[in-house]
């Protein structure tokens, strides 16, 4: 089956669906797909992506100074 039409399919069928139990079930299945992955390779779901990108932003609107580039760079060949 052509992906597209899998998609609308599923798509369709959540439209029909009442019952909020399967409802958050399927939210919870969309929120827990691997979303990204850290520098050091540990899958991110998006809801731990988000949190981890809030929390860069909360120290940096705190004035908390990051990797500067040399030390990024060493880190990063260190792997």
């Amino acid at each position: 089956m052509n992906v597209e039409i899998q998609r609308r399919n599923i798509v369709h069928r959540i439209l029909d669906i009442e019952n909020v139990q399967l409802l958050n079930k399927i939210e919870d299945l969309l929120n827990n797909d691997i979303y990204a992955y850290s520098t050091s390779g540990e899958s991110l779901t998006i809801n731990q992506y988000k949190s981890h990108l809030s929390e860069i932003m909360k120290l940096s609107d705190a004035g908390e100074a990051g990797y500067s580039s040399e030390e990024a760079r060493k880190k990063i060949i260190k792997k």
